[in-house]
């Protein structure tokens, strides 16, 4: 079991973008400020849970189960710490998993005793992450989609995080946040996984 306090700055759109595009620009900004940064994509279908009445929601918690292209299945627990300047800083506690939902259960009653998790999710986002990591800093592109039941939306995000274990909101040295703006993502405090409640829950009506 791995736990580290995870710092980043999110900014998303739900607008039609050229995701090579996307990714050009931001290969270029890192290349014209001399970063020397390695790449690497991946994908994943992470299920969401919760108990009956939501209440790791309430809490600004999640609990999830993370399928990986790579056959990997990763839980996680993420509990808010703070939301400075726009910079999302969360506890997150990992473990490696066989798959089942003892194994689940099992993980949410060490960090949530006594709150009874449901079987189905209350959530799944599929993504495509690509990655470039420099400088202890990674920063990603997601392709999303949003999946509840036969309804789904797609949306894309770019994450500037931290690998550094403090909340120290200061580790964009070369200005890429405001950058990305400038592609026509907003900057949100909010997770994927909020915003998805959200729209399922505007999705409903």
């Amino acid at each position: 079991m791995v736990e580290a306090v995870e710092n980043e700055f999110k900014l998303t759109t739900d607008a039609p973008i050229d995701e090579d595009l996307i990714l050009k620009r931001l290969s270029g900004y890192l290349d014209d400020h001399g970063i020397d940064y390695s790449e690497k994509v991946k994908s994943s279908e992470d299920r969401y849970f919760d108990s009956k009445d939501m209440e790791l929601d309430s809490m600004d918690c999640i609990l999830r189960r993370k399928n990986s292209s790579s056959g990997r299945i990763k839980l996680t627990i993420k509990r808010p710490l703070t939301n400075d300047s726009g910079m999302m800083s969360r506890r997150e506690i990992e473990k490696r998993s066989d798959g089942s939902f003892e194994d689940l259960c099992a993980f949410s009653e060490e960090q949530f005793p006594g709150i009874m998790i449901e079987e189905e999710p209350v959530l799944i986002i599929r993504t495509t992450r690509h990655d470039f990591e420099y400088d202890g800093i990674k920063l990603s592109f997601d392709i999303c989609t949003y999946v509840d039941g036969e309804d789904t939306k797609d949306f894309h995000e770019i994450e500037l995080e931290s690998m550094d274990d403090s909340t120290e909101c200061d580790f964009d040295r070369i200005g890429i946040v405001d950058f990305i703006r400038t592609l026509g993502f907003e900057t949100t405090v909010l997770s994927k996984f909020k915003r998805g409640i959200i729209w399922k829950s505007k999705n409903s009506f």
